[in-house]
């Protein structure tokens, strides 16, 4: 292994300052960015996640995560939510302060929305999954108040009880912006001291009876926030009744990709991973190794070499980890969902690919 060491471009990360704290829910918190520079916050997507670093004590190596910005994209501010579970989200809800600084890099991720197609959407999110949704509705009622012309939504939210749901009065406001284009359905699993009709729609989880309930024999593109089971679960009720996959735009939290129904045809042929050591250039600063087989995923052998990769969930489904393909091939050890172009891979997930007979097994990376 070479002496190097990676560092981030100075430019990449920008200081933040936290201008507001809001308790949404029981367990859920959202924080309020606005520059230190006096520059414009980053312009995201709506949809698209953050990613941010967070300071350690003891000369610890920042946490890196990323967490979806909550708030359509003509704020002022930026805004992440996020429930209290795990290392960084623990610290955000428990240390972080009105005032502090935090870095950030640019927004980033393809789980977003198209306004301009007339025919409806249908959004669903569970607990948390509400952040991208919301950013997403935000946005569709803005450009409705600026254009004239606004996509009709229904909207199911899904949570345990009325205390862990947040955004109630946020999302009352929309719909009233909307001029009936929103259509808001609340699902609680637990209803006791709630009302129906004033703090739900309906009771338990979200059915295809339900869906049924609620939609019309229209064209619909869906949208969908949660965690893995929740998802998956709606996902085979939409594709049971008909829906085309294409129309299905999804983004899991977890460990578990959502497993599609493809269409019938040719599926692309897929590397396998190298059983042989293969040799690694990690960046252009000529940071090297020689990654053999059971030296774990890219990111994990990249971590052990003394770098420090960017990276969300882990489990190739936030897309944080993308990193440019130089040269060489690579194969996947697990089912992926985050989009990424063909010289693109998620390091997360992957580790080199077994290479052709005669060929020189070496793989050049562009880790930042």
């Amino acid at each position: 292994m070479s002496s190097n060491t990676i560092s981030t471009a100075a430019s990449d990360w920008r200081q933040l300052r936290v201008c507001k704290i809001v308790q949404e829910s029981a367990v859920i918190k959202s924080f309020y960015f606005e520059s230190v520079d006096g520059e414009p916050v980053s312009i995201h997507r709506a949809g698209q996640h953050l990613p941010i670093r967070l300071p350690q004590p003891d000369g610890e190596p920042p946490l890196l995560r990323t967490y979806t910005v909550s708030i359509a994209p003509s704020a002022a501010q930026l805004r992440i939510s996020v429930r209290k579970l795990g290392v960084g989200s623990s610290y955000l809800h428990e240390t972080i302060a009105v005032g502090d600084i935090i870095e950030c890099r640019a927004p980033a991720g393809d789980f977003i929305i198209d306004t301009a197609p007339a025919h409806p959407v249908v959004m669903i999110a569970a607990g948390v999954g509400i952040t991208p949704i919301l950013a997403m509705i935000g946005h569709l009622v803005d450009e409705g108040e600026r254009t004239g012309a606004m996509r009709p939504i229904t909207f199911f939210y899904a949570a345990r009880n009325r205390a862990e749901r947040g955004f109630d009065g946020e999302l009352a406001d929309l719909a009233q912006r909307s001029k009936g284009k929103l259509t808001i359905i609340r699902l609680l699993q637990d209803t006791e001291g709630a009302a129906i009709g004033d703090d739900y729609e309906e009771q338990g989880i979200l059915s295809p009876a339900i869906l049924e309930k609620y939609l019309g024999f229209q064209l619909y593109d869906f949208y969908l926030c949660g965690p893995p089971g929740f998802m998956q679960a709606v996902y085979d009720a939409l594709t049971s009744h008909g829906v085309a996959d294409h129309r299905i735009f999804a983004e899991a939290f977890g460990p578990a990709s959502l497993k599609r129904q493809l269409a019938p045809g040719p599926q692309p042929q897929t590397s396998i991973p190298s059983t042989l050591p293969v040799d690694i250039v990690f960046n252009a600063a000529g940071d090297t190794g020689v990654w053999a087989p059971g030296a774990g995923s890219l990111l994990e052998f990249a971590e052990s070499a003394g770098l420090t990769p960017e990276f969300g969930c882990r489990v190739g489904a936030c897309g944080a980890c993308k990193t440019k393909l130089v040269a060489g091939d690579v194969a996947y050890i697990r089912e992926t969902s985050a989009a990424h172009a063909d010289d693109e891979v998620l390091i997360c997930s992957a580790v080199p690919a077994a290479a052709a007979e005669g060929a020189v097994n070496k793989l050049v990376l562009a880790i930042r």
